[in-house]
């Protein structure tokens, strides 16, 4: 069957290569209202609660509130409030939790992160944005985290990069 003989069924062959030029072409727009986005976030923990579990020797769950600010690479700076779940056995601690990031402008960004590490040493981990308020209404995205615990508190640096998109 070649490509004319579709005329015979009623399709034009003219008009169905128009459109799928259109949908091709339309694609990849899509693709570029996702934006780059990269800060460091620095936290100090304010609250923690600390749980040993019994009969499991240097096992503990917890849960943790930081404070602290994250500097955008484009010079922008956002107070940030995190609530953090963790579990460590031995050295290592796997954790998960939610920030919400408030600009001066009053709009905000709230993230869900997962990730692990050493307390007194290298983290990481990913993140997903869920939601936003005012210029980051809708706001999807995500990304990864490095940086550094410092204890015994759980204060802490993260470098975050990523990509993110809000509908217009």
């Amino acid at each position: 069957m070649n490509l004319f003989s579709n005329a015979r069924l009623g399709i034009n062959p003219f008009w169905s290569a128009g459109i799928l030029l259109v949908v091709l072409q339309a694609l990849p727009v899509l693709a570029d209202d996702e934006r780059e986005i990269g800060w460091r976030e620095v936290f100090v923990t304010i609250d923690t609660t600390f749980e040993g579990i019994e009969g499991h020797e240097n096992h503990a769950l917890g849960l943790m509130r930081q404070r602290g600010f994250a500097f955008y690479e484009d010079g922008d700076v956002a107070k940030v409030n995190a609530w953090v779940t963790f579990e460590r056995v031995d050295s290592e601690t796997s954790y998960r939790g939610y920030a919400v990031y408030r600009f001066s402008d009053g709009a905000t960004k709230v993230g869900r992160f997962t990730g692990s590490g050493d307390p007194g040493g290298t983290q990481s981990g990913e993140f997903t944005f869920e939601a936003g308020t005012d210029h980051y209404q809708g706001i999807t995205g995500q990304g990864t985290f490095t940086g550094q615990g410092f204890p015994p508190h759980g204060d802490i640096y993260l470098d975050v990069s990523g990509t993110y998109a809000v509908p217009e």
